[in-house]
């Protein structure tokens, strides 16, 4: 079946960008080591970072081996017929929908709370949210909806949230 959009990210993928966080926040540790002053402010300093960073880097480390290990696919998918997310890490995010069945796709931002949202309504009155933590283009995403089904309502701008 051919895809109007189509976007994978393998957790192998993840995993080794946070091997290069554990690297770079080692060599952050070390510079600020070399270059800060001895000083009570510093002495402070570090005692907090020797106790911060090696809990840090071993949470990175176990999430790092678990996505190695797991190594499932994030994947957003639009044809003809469906608008399809399956995301590994949650079942609960993960959906298949006809496109015929959606109404809108709205983009809101509570300010008193600090929150952005991405909400399709369907035709039953049902809102499933969009998982917004992965690289997809949203742009391209929109114009395979509307590709998919005119009648969708999508945001006028992909990077502007109306605020609620």
């Amino acid at each position: 079946m051919s895809h109007f959009y189509r976007y994978e990210k393998r957790q192998r993928r993840t995993a080794m960008l946070l091997v290069v966080n554990m690297v770079v926040l080692l060599a952050m540790y070390l510079a600020a080591r070399k270059f800060i002053q001895p000083s009570e402010a510093g002495e402070q300093l570090f005692y907090w970072m020797n106790i911060a960073l090696p809990i840090v880097e071993l949470g990175l480390l176990v999430f790092a081996v678990l996505f190695w290990i797991q190594d499932g696919t994030f994947k957003i998918a639009v044809d003809a017929d469906h608008f399809e997310i399956a995301d590994p890490l949650s079942e609960k995010a993960s959906f298949c929908v006809s496109v015929k069945e959606i109404v809108e796709i709205s983009q809101t931002h509570e300010k008193h709370v600090g929150v952005s949202k991405i909400t399709m309504l369907m035709k039953s009155g049902e809102r499933i949210p969009i998982l917004q933590n992965y690289n997809y283009s949203r742009g391209k995403l929109y114009a395979a909806l509307a590709k998919a089904n005119s009648n969708i309502r999508l945001p006028e701008h992909t990077f502007r949230f109306k605020q609620v």
